[in-house]
């Protein structure tokens, strides 16, 4: 079935206005994550069907082995009593659960055999059937030696028919049925050599199938749990809460009080137990106040500065002394703690995963994957929803670092970069897309192929050192869109595709080593070319 497929996806009409190297690695990547499900479930399930298999097969011995012979069977055309004749056989069949044991008796006076099954019910052949009118026919079999006669007759049309059976001589129909099944044996026997590590896995393959097929399924429910974060108000604010250190706390806190005439803000030694907890003094430069005025003021300037921080002024409040102040911030790390700081609190809700399962994958690189992409698209989520209320997009102001502006690939702060459907960018890109100096056709594919070229791939792809570029520009043969920071000063150089064809027909990009997948016949194999 695979291989049909394969060969149909190929030459699909649907599929006509893909190149064949798409269709080739498309085809390729879709039938490979078909047969991955299917042999990882076949493995899960290896020592289970072959234990079946084997019960199945006890089940029949044992009827075979142990089931009584009837007694007191009486012949059904004289009256006779029937001894058994030896011979017995298992009925059932595939289609049906049902296993009953038949045995053949012998009538001692009128010579008639019977088979019976084992609870005493006689059996009741099929009636053969004349080929021509399809009524009921007349069988008789008479022996001589080793030669046995049928005789067919039939009372309603008059067929008749003859079969003779020398079972003297050698069978050669039976010969040469044995040498097909031979030959379809010996067949059978180089297909599963040929196709076994294709599609069947070892010990090692399989228990390491069945393990990322876990990894999955623990990774599927981590992943929604992830992205529904994100729905919760209490955890976007979390989430984006400044993330300070020591050191930050003390600058933000010392520059803010001593607008206030709050001086000689000091940290003492902090207490690193399950929350880091850090005591304080200042000094109230501003003599005119009261010790309940200043104490107030201080309480309010520090609750007010630590807002939107992981940091907090704990609940002892300020203690106040002849002008020297003094308290004990307390800083939060968990995100259950920062949640139930931003006012929720982390919901306990019931997995469907195996609680055993789920602790052995949660550090799976799959699993850890899916928390990544749910945390991604959860977060994007939260992003489009405050689209609504400024639609031509916004500053993050997350507190998070190392963002990679979408452009010129510079790092950025949170603070400083502007998120809309198209993406992320510095401000200095912002400024030069709103002014029209970056076009919008830069957007039109997602990661700029065949609409820009790369200032960093002209050597590699086209041939051109970086110290021609600015030549090749004074002539007039590559054209270049200079963005510039505010002061003027050129930062980043965009190169349109659209706005080059000059160039390019010069300077063509040079082929790229590609691999191509090759159907073998066998399945879906591929080489390097």
């Amino acid at each position: 079935m695979v291989q049909e497929v394969y060969e149909k996806i190929l030459v699909s009409e649907e599929l006509k206005d893909l190149s064949e190297e798409e269709k080739l690695r498309n085809a390729n990547i879709m039938l490979h994550r078909y047969l991955f499900v299917i042999k990882g479930k076949r493995y899960e399930k290896k020592q289970e069907t072959i234990q079946k298999w084997m019960e199945e097969d006890k089940l029949k011995q044992d009827k075979q082995d142990y089931s009584p012979v009837p007694a007191g069977i009486v012949c059904p055309l004289c009256g006779a009593s029937m001894h058994f004749n030896s011979s017995k056989h298992l009925d059932f069949t595939h289609d049906s659960p049902i296993m009953r044991m038949m045995f053949l008796f012998k009538c001692g006076k009128c010579q008639k055999q019977q088979w019976v099954y084992d609870d005493r019910e006689i059996h009741v052949s099929e009636p053969d059937l004349c080929p021509q009118c399809k009524k009921e026919i007349d069988i008789t079999a008479s022996r001589k030696g080793k030669v046995i006669t049928w005789e067919h007759k039939c009372k309603v049309c008059g067929f008749a028919k003859t079969e003779v059976k020398d079972f003297g001589k050698k069978d050669e129909e039976w010969e040469k049925k044995q040498a097909e099944w031979k030959k379809e044996e010996e067949e059978g026997k180089k297909l599963l050599e040929k196709y076994r590590n294709e599609y069947c896995l070892s010990e090692k393959d399989g228990l390491e199938h069945v393990e990322t097929l876990e990894a999955l399924e623990v990774g599927r429910e981590v992943y929604e749990e992830e992205k529904q974060k994100y729905d919760d108000k209490a955890y976007q604010i979390a989430v984006n809460l400044k993330k300070l250190t020591v050191l930050e706390i003390e600058k933000l806190l010392s520059e803010r009080l001593q607008k206030e005439t709050y001086v000689k803000f000091t940290l003492d030694k902090p207490d690193m137990g399950k929350f880091v907890t850090i005591p304080f003094n200042v000094l109230d430069a501003n003599s005119t106040r009261k010790s309940s005025a200043s104490e107030a003021t201080l309480k309010k300037l520090i609750k007010d500065t630590l807002e939107d921080t992981n940091w907090r002024l704990m609940s002892d409040g300020i203690h106040y002394r002849l002008g020297y102040l003094s308290g004990t911030l307390k800083a939060y790390e968990h995100e259950e703690d920062l949640l139930a700081l931003s006012g929720g609190k982390k919901e306990v809700k019931l997995s469907k995963i195996d609680p055993e399962k789920r602790a052995k994958y949660m550090s799976h690189n799959l699993v850890q994957l899916s928390k990544m992409s749910g945390r991604v698209d959860g977060i994007e989520a939260t992003r489009k929803r405050r689209l609504e209320k400024e639609p031509e997009g916004f500053f993050l102001n997350d507190g998070k670092e190392g963002y990679t502006c979408g452009i010129c690939s510079a790092i950025v702060p949170g603070e400083k970069t502007w998120w809309d459907l198209r993406g992320i960018r510095c401000p200095d890109c912002q400024r030069n897309l709103k002014e029209g100096i970056v076009p919008l056709e830069i957007f039109e594919d997602d990661h700029g192929y065949d609409v820009i070229i790369k200032s960093w791939n002209f050597r590699d792809n086209h041939g051109v050192h970086p110290s021609s570029i600015k030549k090749l520009r004074r002539e007039g043969l590559l054209h270049g869109r200079d963005l510039k920071h505010s002061d003027g000063t050129v930062y980043y150089t965009i190169y349109l595709v659209s706005e080059n064809q000059e160039f390019l027909k010069k300077y063509p990009k040079k082929p790229t080593t590609k691999a191509k997948f090759v159907n073998s016949g066998d399945m879906n194999r591929y080489k390097q070319k």
